[in-house]
């Protein structure tokens, strides 16, 4: 603008804008620029000579140049436009053809009635770099998949992402301001799980930790957490950067290949072991019920794996023979190929098995073979659906894992039931030989019986004469039909043995009478003619009784005295049946004895209760009391536990015993409470009987209400024998007691048959090591491992484990190092009086020890 066009206020001011830092662009009313500062020459990457005196375009974008005059003179003509008086941004074109971006402020200058513009541009280019990057940045934050949180230094949270509130169902309102802790498990853990996040925190470098938390409908989750610390520059925190990936699905399919090759390379069943496969798949899975079948050598599948499939579908299933049209699993095992059934109701190779299978909720099947090396299918995993769908990743994943843990499972049973064949059964009957029963008599003994534990010793009387007769050959043809004989006389519960050449042993439990019915019924039988060769002959046998522990408490002491009595049978001319002790008869008398005796104490309330107590393994404080019945009668003095307890189960009293226990160990704990005597539960033992009892939840109601003691307070322990005895009945009891809040302990836990699948089927939060474990752990490498396996499996299942019998330091160090979470025993306290207990309580000092 020629000097002489301008006023005294413009001298002023255009000397000012030359100097500010903003470019500043003036264009008069043809819009031709007219001032053009020195910031703007450095923007455009030009001088100004280049631009003043020509046409504004020249710095505006080439793709709005030709309408760009028209917006001016509309703003001139009419007084708006929308960018006149505000900011905005706008990328600028410079005159080499690179771009900035810039803010822009428009200004509209009257002059004398001429009208032209004045515009501020700043760079704000790195400002929107900055800005795109802290926008994609939150893109990403936002739309991942993995949970994004932020702590500030205290470890409150103050920012979660959509993944977050997906990953555990949290809203953001309901967690910022708390701490880290409100998605934990929420159990003793927490606190190492919390003090190990902190220490982590304080590693510039970052952090990573596998850690259970739990999402807003209380379903476990396993995330792996990596935290970044953000530092001030003086070094302290600023802020935590958590990343939290949901690894549950990692997390179980290792835990489950673990726990299973742990069990597998155990002493567990191959039922067990499939059991235990299926009720983890079924726990971790939806709407899925597992089974696991083998195929026999005539084509047919037998059920050796479930968890919650209706007894009555396995029932059906098993012994079917498999085929093209035999339900999911019968054509994948026989066809050897993975079989997918979505919708079974419309499915032609359920046509026989549909109206079963929907009656029982079942809907659609996934089926795969089970195939050995060699290419042999040796059995079925089938995954069951309430509903018609497909089968989901999460169940193909589970599939493969469980079809190889299933392969060694398979393959290792097959090859010890092999070996075991060669070494441990007799070639001609197929039975069980004396080695065998050398090796496993005695624990036979330890597992839970119903009554007493007996063997009866047969021998054949003359079996010589036979031999003699008719040839060797007669003789093996008498003896495999005297086998055959012998397995259809004895019940599903007894075991038959070949113990020599002409000589079985018969394994058997129950009332010592049974032992006669049982001799009695197997002499009429063998007293039948039969034929050998051509000719009919008679025979007749012996049988010895002897009974545990009366008779001797080793398996080699009863085998002994079962053949000795066996041979005085024979000594009074055969066919006939005698026990070990002449002095039986005297004992029957004493047992009718004490059980009246017994009878007559409980109706005077002359029983009185004990208690030992429990302690946490690693700190040493209380974890509760386990309530023990006494007896101390008038006339017969001190009655021990395990002999009236015996009698009281035999006479059908162990019912009024445990209920009379139930309510003393209630009363007793109300009195704890008011007294403010420091014991968090007591435990109370209940039989079979009771869970026969559909009541038994109801009673238990009653006395918690008569009490007024807290559910937890209450332990109800349950041994295996109550599930043996039966098993859904128990399931339906324990699950009621349970919603009552009453924790079920498994009592004397590795000492049956099922252990480990009616374990993982009943709902227990505890589990308790038998004592007799404990007798060895300091020197025998297998009881340790069994121990260790027991642990593990235990707490894998989400309960705690008890281990009872410990008397001293080496065997608590040792169950520490096993990470076992309670201890019983003498090492402790013996079982003590109420009185007396709290006088122990008050004395007692918790000894903390950490793991070796």
């Amino acid at each position: 603008m020629p000097r002489d066009t301008l006023d005294d206020t413009q001298v002023t001011v255009l000397p000012a804008l030359e100097q500010t830092i903003l470019g500043v662009v003036l264009i008069d009313e043809t819009n031709t620029v007219t001032f053009f500062n020195s910031a703007a020459e450095r923007l455009w990457h030009c001088s100004r000579s280049e631009v003043l005196g020509r046409n504004v375009n020249v710095l505006v974008p080439r793709k709005i140049r030709p309408s760009h005059d028209d917006l001016i003179k509309h703003n001139r003509d009419t007084g708006i436009n929308k960018i006149v008086g505000t900011s905005r941004e706008v990328q600028v074109e410079r005159f080499d053809g690179t771009t900035f971006w810039a803010e822009l402020s428009l200004s509209r200058i009257s002059v004398g009635g001429k009208i032209g513009y004045m515009a501020l541009i700043r760079d704000i280019s790195q400002e929107v770099a900055d800005r795109e990057k802290i926008r994609l940045l939150s893109l990403v934050v936002r739309e991942t998949d993995r949970g994004v949180v932020i702590l500030d230094p205290e470890f409150r949270l103050i920012y979660v992402n959509r993944a977050f509130t997906d990953m555990f169902g949290y809203e953001p309102s309901h967690v910022i301001g708390h701490g880290l802790s409100v998605i934990l498990a929420g159990d003793t853990t927490d606190i190492s799980t919390l003090n190990q996040l902190h220490a982590g925190a304080q590693n510039a470098k970052g952090f990573h930790l596998d850690i259970r938390a739990r999402h807003k409908n209380g379903r476990d989750i396993w995330v792996s957490a990596a935290m970044n610390p953000i530092f001030h520059d003086h070094g302290d925190i600023e802020n935590i950067v958590v990343v939290l990936t949901d690894i549950t699905e990692n997390h179980f399919l290792e835990t489950l290949q673990r726990d299973a090759l742990e069990a597998i390379s155990s002493d567990l069943s191959l039922r067990e072991i499939m059991d235990f496969i299926c009720r983890r798949i079924e726990n971790n899975g939806i709407d899925v019920m597992p089974a696991i079948f083998t195929v026999d050598n005539n084509s047919k599948l037998k059920c050796v794996g479930r968890a919650s499939l209706p007894l009555s579908l396995v029932e059906l299933f098993d012994s079917l023979e498999i085929g093209p049209d035999v339900g999911s699993s019968g054509v994948a095992a026989y066809k050897g190929e993975t079989v997918t059934t979505p919708d079974i109701e419309t499915d032609q190779k359920w046509l026989t098995l549909r109206t079963p299978a929907m009656r029982n909720g079942i809907r659609a099947a996934w089926a795969t073979p089970i195939i050995l090396r060699g290419g042999r299918v040796a059995g079925v995993f089938t995954l069951y659906f309430r509903t018609k769908r497909e089968p989901q990743a999460w169940c193909q994943k589970a599939v493969n894992a469980s079809l190889h843990l299933c392969t060694l499972a398979l393959e290792r049973y097959e090859a010890k039931e092999h070996i075991a064949k060669l070494s441990h059964f007799d070639t001609l009957t197929g039975l069980p030989n004396r080695l065998w029963l050398r090796q496993h008599l005695d624990k036979m003994l330890r597992r839970p019986t119903r009554g007493n534990f007996m063997l009866l010793s047969l021998g054949l009387d003359n079996f010589k004469n036979i031999n003699d007769v008719f040839g060797h050959a007669a003789g093996d043809e008498l003896i495999s039909y005297i086998a055959t004989q012998l397995r259809e006389a004895i019940g599903i519960d007894d075991t038959i043995v070949r113990s020599g050449g002409d000589q079985f042993t018969i394994i058997t439990s129950g009332a010592q009478q049974h032992a006669s019915s049982l001799s009695e019924m197997i002499l009429r039988l063998l007293s039948q003619p039969t034929q050998v060769g051509d000719v009919s002959v008679t025979f007749s046998a012996s049988i010895g009784v002897s009974v545990y522990p009366e008779n001797g408490e080793t398996g080699e002491t009863l085998l002994k005295h079962a053949e000795t009595a066996m041979f005085q049978a024979k000594a009074h001319g055969g066919g006939n049946y005698c026990f070990f002790s002449p002095k039986m008869n005297q004992q029957a008398t004493d047992r009718l004895i004490l059980a009246a005796a017994l009878r007559d104490a409980i109706a005077h309330d002359r029983l009185r209760l004990v208690y030992q107590p429990q302690v946490h393994a690693r700190t040493g404080k209380m974890y509760g009391v386990e309530a023990l019945s006494r007896w101390i009668d008038p006339t017969l003095g001190f009655i021990s536990p395990a002999r009236f307890i015996a009698v009281a189960e035999e006479t059908g009293q162990i019912e009024a015993i445990g209920k009379w226990s139930m309510r003393a160990a209630c009363r007793q704990m109300a009195e704890w409470i008011r007294n403010k005597v420091d014991i968090p539960t007591v435990s109370v033992n209940l039989s079979p009987l009771h869970f026969r009892d559909e009541k038994l939840p109801e009673f238990v109601a009653e006395v918690l209400e008569e009490t007024g003691i807290p559910p937890r307070s209450l332990m109800v322990e349950i041994t295996e024998s109550t599930m043996i005895d039966n098993y859904e009945r128990t399931i339906k009891s324990a699950q009621a007691l349970r919603e009552l809040g009453v924790g079920m302990s498994m009592d004397d836990f590795g000492t049956g048959f099922s252990s480990l699948s009616n374990l993982a089927g009943l709902p227990v939060n505890e589990v308790k090591i038998d004592r007799s474990f404990m007798n060895g752990l300091e020197t025998v490498d297998k009881v340790r491992s069994v121990v260790t396996a027991v642990i593990r499996i235990g707490q894998s299942l989400g309960m705690t484990v008890v281990a009872e019998g410990v008397e001293h330091e080496e065997q608590r160090q040792i169950l520490v190092n096993m990470d076992c979470d309670v201890l019983q025993g003498y090492m402790f306290s013996k079982p003590l009086p109420a009185e007396d207990l709290a006088t122990w309580l008050a004395n007692y000092t918790p000894k903390e020890i950490e793991p070796a």
